[in-house]
């Protein structure tokens, strides 16, 4: 299974491209950066990867498992999921390897393959690789409409200081109803 893991982690998961400019770029700093710097720059998230891995777990935890649709454009932004999170020589920046892990075993969980064919060598691990990035595009596809109607409906929902964690828990900034 280690291998698996090692492969999807080299694995560039999209997103559909309706999402580009009405979150990445609206709530995410790409190319990352300082805590100072993202905040004066107004964003939630210091890279796209962040806001990434949130969309997934807001999805996973909300059952939104909304593939992306065969019509749409998809695009990612070129890094692969064993950088995100790097250290890379900057001392305030957090491993996300144990988060990496978390993903691939909710990915495992929640993707239908078949575990013994990738044993007995009638599945190779690129394709097993890939049906785990469906998953994962899926579940942070439904994770990423459902902020778009958070904001949709109120565009100052994510202002408040709790909001994200608010959303993925289930409870709202001001009620106790889910995100929707």
């Amino acid at each position: 299974m280690e291998s698996l893991f090692n492969r999807w982690r080299t694995k560039i998961p999209n997103y559909d491209e309706q999402f580009k400019e009405s979150l990445f770029e609206a709530i995410s700093k790409k190319g990352g950066g300082t805590e100072k710097v993202k905040a004066d720059l107004g964003k939630n998230f210091s890279n796209n990867y962040e806001l990434y891995m949130y969309a997934f777990f807001l999805g996973l935890y909300n059952e939104e498992r909304e593939p992306i649709p065969e019509d749409s454009k998809k695009v990612n932004f070129n890094h692969a999921i064993q950088h995100w999170g790097s250290k890379s020589g900057r001392l305030e920046r957090k491993d996300f390897t144990l988060l990496q892990e978390y993903i691939f075993a909710a990915l495992v969980a929640k993707t239908d393959f078949d575990i013994m064919a990738l044993e007995k060598g009638e599945a190779t691990e690129d394709e097993i690789s890939r049906e785990l990035i469906q998953t994962m595009e899926a579940y942070t596809n439904g994770g990423l409409v459902l902020i778009k109607e958070k904001l949709d409906t109120n565009p100052n929902y994510f202002l408040h200081p709790t909001s994200f964690l608010n959303s993925i828990i289930g409870k709202g900034t001001s009620t106790k109803t889910k995100i929707r």
